[in-house]
């Protein structure tokens, strides 16, 4: 390492090469305009966000209109569409793989949570560097590449004991773990609520079409048809629901043009409240059904139980954590680590304490990453592949109103049963 005789300059060199590390820290943006016209209509499931994410303007307002346009287009917020995963048999594979450690090393840069606290690991990092730029230049003296010792105006040094941090450490470690499991309980229980949307859909599409009575087979098929159109119908509204009224809007709209009747989706379009629409119109579908009215009362349970999952959508959606625990975590975490610096300035003995400002970056890049993960976790709907599930349940529910019983059709079966 080759030392400045001038300390002066020796500043100067640092504080120059601490402002264009800044610049570049800083300069993540996103590109102002979308360049993949096609990435709404692609199905973005478990992959890596690209070093230039698109964003999606699809919606019921303009994003001129958008109060909330910059954070909205941030790349935090963009790059969570690319977390909706959905794993098969390949993707566990991967997951497990011996060389997950290398890759997830790779991918760094692309990291959304890291590129999302980059402000807080600069503001750090600067605080580091005048540290030391004024304890070595301004304060002790510094030492040249020769063990030469330079004395400095001999100014109060900028530095704290370590041991409050230590003392305080374990108190910040609670807080960020109950703040994270908080998060996470709130994601495990809007995926279950919507695992068990798609159990009673499909329970209501087997029933509907094993237990319908209805001679005609022209009759059945419409009705039949209609059932699997309104299961379909209201996991796509919820999903729409929970979505921003800036984002989403023309492909949900697109979507019920191209499904159902022009009727149908004009009622769903226009209504207030989607989901309770698209619960009436699924209702009204098993109303339609030829059976026995205690068979009917069975699918009824499976829809009570659909709305019920919607309400516990709606709940953990207007109910963040409650805020008084989340600014307080936030506010200890910030003065902690802004802090931080000073503690750590007389650990680092050697070459000037220049070592100390990387290791108060690498210590600023993981601890806010914690808590950039619960802020991330906390609402989970956005990082759940909803639409991904909606037409699951759809296909699924399309398949099964095509299912016959083999023995009602098939003369030879259906006599030898009765022997």
């Amino acid at each position: 390492m080759i030392y400045p005789q001038s300390s002066a300059s020796f500043a100067l060199t640092l504080l120059a090469l601490a402002l264009r590390a800044g610049d570049a820290v800083w300069a993540f943006t996103l590109p102002s305009s979308a360049s993949s016209p096609d990435i709404a209509a692609r199905s973005v499931i478990g992959s890596s966000p690209p070093s230039s994410l698109v964003v999606l303007e699809s919606g019921s307002g303009t994003l001129e209109e958008d109060p909330l346009f910059d954070v909205r287009t941030s790349y935090i917020e963009v790059s969570r569409q690319y977390r909706r995963t959905r794993y098969t048999h390949d993707d566990w594979l991967k997951h497990r793989s011996p060389d997950r450690f290398l890759s997830n090393l790779a991918e760094f840069s692309t990291s959304g949570i890291y590129r999302g606290i980059l402000k807080e690991v600069g503001t750090v990092t600067a605080i580091a560097s005048a540290v030391v730029l004024w304890n070595v230049f301004l304060g002790e003296g510094w030492v040249d590449s020769a063990g030469v010792h330079h004395d400095t105006l001999g100014l109060p040094l900028l530095k704290l004991p370590l041991t409050p941090f230590t003392l305080a450490s374990p108190s910040l470690g609670l807080l960020l773990v109950f703040r994270t499991n908080s998060a996470y309980r709130r994601w495990d229980e809007a995926r279950k609520a919507w695992g068990l949307l798609i159990n009673n859909s499909r329970n209501i599409a087997r029933m509907g079409a094993a237990w319908i009575n209805e001679p005609d087979e022209e009759v059945r098929q419409r009705k039949l048809d209609r059932l699997a159109k309104c299961i379909w119908a209201f996991p796509r509204s919820l999903a729409r629901h929970m979505e921003s009224p800036y984002t989403g809007e023309a492909d949900y709209v697109a979507d019920l043009r191209d499904r159902l009747d022009p009727e149908h989706a004009d009622g769903l379009i226009q209504a207030a409240h989607r989901p309770n629409r698209a619960l009436f119109d699924l209702a009204t579908a098993v109303n339609d059904l030829s059976m026995h009215s205690l068979r009917r009362n069975e699918i009824d349970k499976s829809i009570v139980v659909l709305g019920d999952q919607k309400g516990a959508s709606e709940r953990l959606f207007s109910s963040p954590v409650p805020l008084f625990y989340t600014r307080h975590t936030a506010r200890f975490l910030t003065v902690w680590m802004l802090l931080l610096p000073l503690g750590l300035y007389d650990s680092f003995q050697s070459m000037n304490h220049i070592g100390m400002i990387p290791c108060a970056a690498i210590l600023a890049l993981f601890l806010f990453g914690i808590e950039e993960l619960a802020f991330q976790l906390e609402e989970p709907f956005s990082i759940l592949p909803l639409v991904g599930y909606s037409n699951t349940i759809g296909e699924n529910a399309l398949e099964m109103i095509q299912w016959r019983n083999v023995y009602d059709y098939d003369p030879a079966k259906r006599e030898m049963d009765r022997m």
